[in-house]
């Protein structure tokens, strides 16, 4: 069964960077190779052409694969929420929702060839990339991580002019920013002081799911304004959107207490290397 071999120009672009954390860049290797495979059902998806146009029959189900990835970090986030139960605080819980809402953008666009980026499709006001940057790159995420303390200089380095996977490398640092300077705001409840006008969490807070809301929006914009250009997201590209909400479950739920569970998914994190290394072999 032959397989037609995507042109170079309409290969998925490359969603990894630098500034990712070690479970981050693991799942995105994994998922930037499985975006690759082509749009097949069931078990049909186990053949494949490799770069030499030869057809090989994976030993195991991709899909499958995937699916129990998706599974295995959702578990982890779960147990994660389970273990810290009230510990969490609202600031916390907030910033847990930004990553999953965050993840899920960088999860819609996995797949998405770089020629595409610029591209202002039909009646739409504006560009894939200019929609990403407002979202990645706007006032909100900005303003916020400059507020909290942390310093996104270096980050701010030409965020437009390079693909995908430097759009995202300069946005992951102003979220890392954020994150670490807000994750130790002080709890809503032991926080207040009647004779202020508004204890400091409820500020941020607000700001915060504010900047949700306006990911969640521009998530249905982008994904309407892909369609518009052409864009087919197959089900290999889907699975890997699933993975990385599971992504953001799993990272969110370890959201102010990073050194306590990120030495833990060391074994998920070379189960999933070992599935990128078998993959790798036939994208």
């Amino acid at each position: 069964m032959m397989v037609p071999v995507p042109r170079i120009t309409d290969r998925p672009c490359r969603i990894t960077n630098d500034a990712m954390k070690p479970l981050a860049r693991t799942v995105a290797h994994f998922c930037g190779l499985l975006a690759r495979l082509p749009d097949m059902e069931g078990s049909k998806a186990r053949f494949v052409v490799c770069t030499k146009t030869s057809v090989h029959y994976m030993p195991s189900d991709p899909y499958e694969e995937a699916a129990h990835i998706s599974q295995r970090l959702m578990d982890l986030g779960s147990h994660i929420h389970e273990t810290r139960g009230p510990t969490v605080t609202s600031t916390q819980r907030s910033l847990q929702q930004l990553q999953h809402a965050y993840r899920g953008l960088q999860g819609l666009v996995i797949g998405v060839p770089d020629r595409l980026l610029d591209l202002q499709p039909g009646s739409a006001q504006s560009t894939i990339r200019d929609l990403l940057l407002t979202a990645l790159h706007g006032s909100g995420p900005q303003a916020l991580a400059h507020s909290s303390g942390a310093s996104t200089a270096h980050c701010a380095c030409e965020p437009c002019r390079g693909g995908l996977s430097a759009i995202f490398e300069s946005s992951e640092r102003i979220q890392l920013a954020l994150v670490e300077g807000l994750r130790d705001t002080p709890d809503l409840m032991r926080s207040y002081d009647p004779l202020r006008s508004a204890p400091p969490a409820l500020i941020v807070n607000a700001r915060l799911n504010r900047m949700r809301r306006h990911l969640l929006e521009l998530q249905e914009e982008l994904d309407q304004l892909l369609k518009a250009a052409g864009h087919r997201r197959t089900l290999p590209m889907r699975l890997a959107h699933s993975i990385f909400l599971a992504l953001g479950h799993a990272e969110g739920a370890m959201i102010g207490a990073e050194s306590q569970f990120e030495n833990g998914c060391r074994a998920l994190m070379h189960f999933i290397a070992a599935r990128t290394s078998e993959l790798a072999r036939y994208c």
